[in-house]
């Protein structure tokens, strides 16, 4: 049986594929600054559009569909997203032009990338343009890249080696591994079927947890016990944000978007058989051990 490839996707809905010039571009998200970047065009495709344009060199010449993927190990490639090209433009009219660019830069700033990336003048940029192509199968399709690190190519005979579920964020990394942005948990939460070990571990367990709001440094300590577990409660805040805490329904009143710059972790798990008692004593503890009273978002 013969294998399934990228472009036999590409055919199913672009038949006329073969009069499309196409370049794939598998790009590394690690090194100095880079390693959470990907966490972030995952769910933002304002700042993925101007990551995908933005080149030291001419290197999508021609090309008129761009297939944006980021590097898995073992020489795999995860597809991101398609965009139509159109063109070259300015690095000065893509800022104007591209919502995303502000947050681009300020992520280079913050991470210290500037000598990776080059002067505003020296850039090559791309006028993308998100396209429909493959749009269901964005953040799902797992690539074999093949022996050459070419980081751009035309090649689009690519082996397919595992279609993720619809939905799909991540694999459960192990409780004491969980580090999630705000963003990560709400596709989680909205999408169990597509991240099952996710629902099975988390509806299984109680468990006293950590919200870190980056945006102020504070961070507030909550504990989640019977029911359905930790699921049940994180489901709350992927609802609204706040999940009904004074504090934090506080912060929602002054800003709209004030949950995007939460994250959460796990720092005691426990089986549901437990007692309430005893999630709340370590719910206690680890409020009094990170200071979480007196200078966090916790008010008892």
């Amino acid at each position: 049986m013969a294998e399934l490839t990228l472009k036999d996707l590409i055919q199913l809905e672009e038949p006329d594929h073969q009069n499309i010039k196409f370049r794939i571009a598998r790009h590394v998200m690690k090194g100095k600054g880079w390693d959470g970047f990907d966490d972030l065009i995952r769910f933002d495709d304002e700042l993925l559009t101007v990551f995908a344009g933005n080149m030291l060199t001419d290197r999508y010449k021609e090309a008129e569909k761009i297939i944006t993927c980021v590097a898995l190990p073992k020489s795999k490639a995860l597809i991101r997203a398609v965009f139509n090209n159109h063109g070259i433009i300015d690095a000065k009219e893509a800022k104007k032009h591209f919502s995303g660019y502000e947050r681009y830069e300020k992520y280079i700033k913050d991470n210290e990338l500037e000598r990776e990336v080059p002067e505003l003048s020296k850039q090559v940029f791309y006028k993308l343009e998100l396209s429909p192509l493959l749009n269901s199968y964005r953040n799902r399709i797992v690539l074999e890249w093949g022996n050459s690190q070419t980081y751009i190519q035309r090649i689009i005979e690519k082996p397919i080696s595992e279609i993720y579920p619809k939905g799909f964020v991540s694999a459960f990394p192990g409780w004491d591994k969980i580090h999630i942005s705000f963003k990560e948990l709400t596709e989680i939460i909205n999408n169990p079927d597509g991240n099952k070990d996710w629902h099975e571990y988390l509806a299984r367990h109680s468990g006293v947890y950590v919200i870190f709001d980056s945006s102020s440094g504070m961070q507030y300590v909550g504990s989640a016990s019977g029911g359905n577990g930790i699921w049940s409660r994180w489901e709350g805040y992927a609802r609204t944000g706040h999940n009904g805490n004074k504090a934090l329904i506080e912060l929602s009143k002054n800003d709209p978007d004030f949950a995007n710059s939460f994250t959460f972790s796990l720092h005691h798990v426990f089986p549901r058989t437990v007692s309430k008692n005893d999630v709340l004593y370590y719910e206690s503890l680890l409020k009094n051990k990170l200071g979480s009273r007196a200078f966090g978002l916790n008010e008892n």
